[in-house]
């Protein structure tokens, strides 16, 4: 039976209004309405308010639904055999061939993710299932809110889960909780393998977290067997094998102890791996481990330029530290890589020769485990190595630029473009044009160095002067020299040029030297585009001519086959050479030229760098040497400045970045502006400090850690003491997970795991396992804000706890079904039976219509009330009208007659039509109750105008106009129109007055 609901049910109180309502009605006299009348108009009234009301209430019809839907999650993660997989796709099959009419099934396949195979359907067939989710986890909690989310409210609903209740990510019961709430159950088909057949595993290798180099390492593989049988172990250190053996299995765990040599330094990771002739799966056939492989301080110094980091590896290795020099190609871009070194140390590096992902890992290099970083400076290094804006800077404790512009001086820059026919889309080797490459249809090197001089002048400030020279046979002054020169402006100077000439570098050089010879600015630069070839030789006597100037030259080639006379034109003009082989790289040129000469990077004289506050690394020493130059940079707010130059600016800086620390060394070691710092007795000394205070200084021995995986769980176990033996008891102790890429593990809590108390001194943290692969686990503890116990440790997730032998749970799904109140299904026609399922009800909401119909009521309303019918008019109605006989032909006489006869009805009509008052009575209530209104009332009852004197107005009637007779003389009306009629309204052959 249909019942209704209400949305709104709150505005049901709106009912109350009736009461007032009818008091109303009652206590109101009913002089001029019948019983009958009353009594029906008050009903639709109150019909009329009751359909508002439940209108405004959202009324609902509902009717009861006995259609079933039924979600199947079906477990497709590799933990199910596929004999169970095929027997949960039977049951599925047999399932859907008991479904009733009306009712309708779907089908999710899960693993680690859920997939919808079949959305909700009343096709009674199931086919091939097609869907593959990721198998090497199980994700029921995410399964069952996928099945909720398929399920039509309104039909009754089920969730069929086959599976072997193997979770090992997710949260299945916060799901089922979810579905109780809904009155959903869960009814489980378990699939847990009742016969595994043969199985081997490795369970787990394990090895000690720290040795010494050179000592051995005894590494323990455990591996599981179902059966008796022999295989072979393997043992790996990265990919070389250290020791194969073969091995006699057991039934149940088996142990084997191997010795192997602990070599190199850092982290080492070693593998143990069997085979075996009878085996289920081959995923869970190998387990690994990290052992933290420790000597002498290791450091590795990075340079480009060959000897720039000589004389820095001497003074480490005699302060016995071991430095290796490596190529910046050669910084190792994994983090597991990294480790094996204390310290990174970047000699005078640009940044676009670093890899970027190296320059990633360096980032948790320092931040997460505790490692040093230094820069030294140098013309490719700090600002004039573009790490402005870079995670390198981010870590150092100095900007790469000086951030008070009042302090920089102001540049005059000027851009010499080659607009030679040579700077078409072509790249030209050689004098006689030969061409070694063509694109067809490609950019312009003209248009491309037109928009790396619109990008290089965004960089400039207002006190900043810019001019642009382009020359072709002759030079021009496109943009004459401009203070505070817009980008805009710079466009629009530049957006004429077209290639086309020889080239005559001469020419542009000479229009560039005297356009800054009229410009006043403590900083003239020129930065020169082409590819050489043309009129004027090797130009080398104007660029010297621009050095005596103090003007400096910067040189771009353009293109592969640029002339070799351009790398010696800017040595002598002062400045840079920059091969541009690919046009392409024009535009970055330009912006780091230009962010060079603007920035003031280099400052270039002699002072004697003077000690600005207390530090480790001037211990025993009394002062540096003289400096003839340094990288301006600007210190940052809480970072320590050790010494500084004669302008206060930062030329020893140190600070604490995360776990790690970083030194900012803004001269150089390789002799250019430290030539007499690097011949210094005390340079082995200053060196070695320096190195010395990047490196972890906490001793790793206050700190016992553990890292093990039991299931999908890891368990970290932490023991701290202080130096004296006592334990630590407040101490907060958190982790971090690192993959070997350099960023955390996949799981946000994860990246910072704090370590709870469960004993005095001991911590424990329990975290969900990550993806398989090597992790850094970086221990780290503080007191007071500081930082005063720390330790790395590796960790390795061989497989995903999916492979593992124990991932029958069938507790789990009975608890689920518990929860839901569910069950076991023992027949597939149990998927579909209808016992114990919550009532589901469809609802059809008739606000609408209810809203229309009392609509409809009020026009009834309105007639009950207002319209005045009775039986006689209801029948007259009803009743034929008599057939009139056929109208006689018409002659002038009878036409005359008709006219009369109209004419004397005109001058008296006929009093029966006014039949409930007498006319004397009529007159006589007129005169009563509308004194004043009465000559207007006669004006609209033309059978009372003629036996009624209509009184004048006392201020403003006026006797109405007088209506002559059909036959009165024009100049008669007109008269009697003029004047105020004094004839009574009866007076013969006048009508009154209307």
């Amino acid at each position: 039976m249909p019942y209704l609901s209400f949305i709104y049910p709150e505005a049901l109180w709106l009912v109350l209004l009736l009461v007032p309502f009818w008091l109303l009605a009652f206590a109101t006299p009913r002089r001029y309405t019948t019983p009958v009348r009353f009594w029906l108009s008050l009903g639709i009234r109150t019909l009329v308010v009751l359909l508002l009301v439940l209108s405004l209430a959202g009324t609902q019809l509902r009717y009861r639904v006995d259609n079933l839907t039924t979600v199947f999650l079906v477990d497709g993660s590799d933990s199910v055999s596929p004999s169970a997989r095929a027997s949960a796709e039977a049951f599925i099959r047999d399932a859907l061939r008991e479904m009733e009419e009306g009712d309708q099934a779907a089908i999710v396949v899960f693993g680690d993710n859920a997939l919808v195979e079949r959305a909700p359907s009343t096709i009674a067939a199931l086919g091939q299932i097609y869907s593959v989710p990721t198998a090497d986890r199980t994700d029921i909690q995410e399964a069952v809110q996928l099945g909720l989310a398929l399920i039509p409210d309104d039909t009754q609903k089920r969730l069929v889960l086959l599976s072997d209740g193997g979770e090992n990510t997710g949260e299945a019961r916060t799901a089922a909780q979810l579905a109780a709430s809904r009155s959903i159950p869960i009814d489980i088909i378990d699939l847990s393998s009742r016969d595994s057949g043969d199985e081997v595993r490795v369970t787990s290798l394990d090895a000690p977290g720290q040795v010494r180099d050179g000592q051995e390492i005894e590494l323990v593989a455990v591996v599981e067997s179902t059966t008796e049988q022999q295989g072979v172990l393997r043992i790996f250190a990265d990919r070389v094998v250290l020791e194969e053996r073969i091995v006699d299995l057991q039934p149940g765990t088996n142990e084997f102890r191997l010795r192997v040599p602990a070599e190199g330094q850092g982290f080492q990771r070693y593998r143990a791996r069997i085979e075996t002739l009878a085996d289920g799966r081959v995923q869970n056939n190998e387990a690994a481990a990290l052992v933290q492989v420790q000597g002498m301080p290791r450091v590795l110094l990075v340079e480009e330029q060959a000897g720039d980091a000589r004389n820095l590896q001497d003074a480490l290795r005699a302060a016995n530290i071991e430095a290796e020099i490596a190529r910046p190609e050669a910084l190792p871009t994994s983090l597991t890589a990294l480790s094996a070194f204390d310290a990174v140390v970047l000699v005078n590096v640009p940044v676009r020769s670093l890899p970027v992902k190296a320059i990633a890992e360096l980032l948790a290099y320092v931040r997460d485990l505790g490692r040093g970083l230094m820069m030294v400076g140098g013309t490719e290094s700090y600002g004039v190595g573009g790490y402005g804006g870079t995670p390198v800077e981010e870590m150092l404790p100095v900007y790469m630029d000086v951030r008070n512009q009042l302090d920089r001086p102001n540049i005059a820059l000027v851009f010499v473009i080659d607009k030679s026919g040579s700077m078409d889309a072509c790249h030209c080797a050689g004098p006689n044009r030969a061409m070694d490459q063509f694109a067809e249809g490609g950019v312009p090197k003209i248009d491309i160095a037109k928009e790396a001089v619109v990008l290089a002048s965004d960089l400039l400030t207002p006190r900043d002067t810019l001019g642009v020279v382009t020359f072709d046979t002759r030079a021009s002054w496109t943009l004459p020299a401009t203070q505070g020169a817009s980008s805009a402006d710079v466009a629009d100077a530049i957006s004429d040029v077209r290639p086309e000439g020889n080239t005559n570098v001469r020419a542009g050089l000479q229009a560039a030297e005297d356009m800054l010879a009229g410009v006043d600015a403590n900083i003239k630069h020129v930065i020169l585009l082409t590819d050489g070839w043309g009129e004027g030789g090797s130009n080398l006597d104007i660029a010297a001519r621009m050095q005596e100037q103090g003007m400096t030259l910067s040189v771009v080639a353009a293109g592969s086959g640029s002339a070799t006379y351009l790398e010696n034109l800017a040595q002598t003009g002062g400045g840079r050479f920059y091969p541009a082989t690919d046009m392409a790289e024009v535009p970055e040129i330009f912006l780091q030229e230009t962010i060079v000469a603007a920035g003031n990077y280099i400052v270039e004289r002699p002072f004697f760098p003077a000690i600005a506050d207390e530090s480790p690394i001037l211990s025993g020493l009394d002062g540096l040497p003289i400096l003839y130059g340094y990288n301006g940079t600007t210190l940052k707010d809480t970072a320590q400045s050790i010494l500084v130059a004669d302008d206060q600016s930062p030329v020893l800086a140190q600070w604490q970045y995360g776990l790690g620390r970083t030194i900012a060394w803004t001269s150089d070691t390789k002799g250019q502006w430290g030539s007499d710092l690097v011949t210094w007795d005390e340079f082995p000394r200053f060196a070695a400090q320096m190195v010395g205070w990047m490196l972890p200084s906490v001793s790793q021995e206050q700190i016992d850690a553990t890292v093990r995986i039991e299931g999908s769980q890891i368990i970290i176990d932490a023991t701290v003491e202080e130096r004296e033996g006592a334990t630590a008891e407040d101490l907060q102790l958190s982790a971090s997970i690192l993959g070997g890429n350099g960023q955390t593990g996949e799981e946000s809590t994860q990246r910072n795991v704090t370590l709870h108390q469960v004993a005095p001194g001991e911590y424990r943290a329990v975290i969900q396992a990550p993806n398989p692969g090597s992790y850094l686990v970086q221990l780290h503890g503080q007191e007071g804000g500081q930082i005063t116990v720390q330790s790395t440790m590796g960790m390795v997730v061989p497989y995903s706890s999916e492979y593992r032998q124990d991932q029958n749970n069938p507790a789990l799904l009975a608890e689920l079904a518990s929860i839901t109140g569910g069950s076991t299904l023992r027949e597939p026609i149990e998927a579909f039976a209808r016992n114990d399922l919550a009532a589901v009800s469809r609802a059809q909401e008739i606000a609408l219509p209810l809203l229309i119909l009392a609509l409809l009521l009020l026009p009834l309303d309105i007639a009950v009330r207002r319209l005045m019918l009775r039986w006689s008019d209801i029948t007259g109605i009803r009743s034929t009208p008599p057939s009139r006989p056929a109208a006689p032909i018409r002659d002038d006489s009878m036409m005359t007659r008709i006219a009369q006869a109209r004419a004397t009805r005109r001058v008296s009509r006929a009093p029966h039509r006014h039949h409930l008052l007498p006319r004397h009575a009529l007159l006589s209530h007129l005169d009563r109750r509308h004194r004043y209104r009465l000559p207007r009332l006669l004006r609209r009852v033309p059978w009372l105008r003629r036996h009624h004197h209509a009184p004048r107005s006392p201020k403003t009637a006026r006797w109405p106009a007088c209506v002559p007779p059909k036959n009165a003389p024009a100049n008669e009306h007109a008269a009697r129109s003029n004047a105020r009629c004094q004839q009574p309204i009866h007076a013969p052959g006048w009508g009154g007055c209307s």
